[in-house]
């Protein structure tokens, strides 16, 4: 009788637990941007943040192609400024989709070993310009996948 108690409290347990970890897959044909990537381990670097592994994927596929993909493997995080249905523009006009999943079941990204960010345009660089205008730098017309993972 004590173990079929045992069993069934490690039941409940188990299935009352949520399990949201997962592994992170590159998206299907997305290759790693090399130099983009290189870059971002140096800022991290730059930053004393050397638990931490930034790495760039790119395709030509579009940002909803790419959304839906990792809706299926991990969880969507909304960053607390981002509002439902406001669309951000570049100066160019060009509109900037980004979108944010987490893996590992953390509550936000600061806490999470494994989480990437969605975007298309991919952005290399930003820097402030003249009249504290940012300025874009290194824009391209690709979904950026950037996997950020800590050690």
């Amino acid at each position: 009788m004590r173990k079929l108690i045992y069993v069934l409290l490690l039941i409940v347990f188990v299935c009352s637990t949520p399990v949201f970890a997962a592994e992170f897959k590159p998206y299907p044909g997305a290759k790693i941007d090399e130099k983009a990537t290189k870059e971002a381990q140096e800022v991290a670097a730059a930053a004393k943040m050397s638990n931490v592994k930034p790495t760039i994927y790119t395709t030509k596929d579009p940002f909803d192609k790419v959304f839906a993909f990792y809706s299926g493997i991990a969880k969507e995080y909304k960053m607390p400024h981002q509002k439902e249905g406001k669309v951000k523009k570049l100066p160019s006009g060009q509109e900037l989709k980004e979108a944010y999943f987490i893996f590992d079941g953390a509550t936000d990204l600061m806490n999470s070993k494994l989480w990437i960010k969605i975007q298309r345009p991919y952005i290399g660089r930003a820097k402030m310009g003249k009249n504290f205008q940012v300025e874009y730098e290194d824009v391209r017309d690709v979904t950026a996948i950037v996997a950020s993972e800590k050690r």
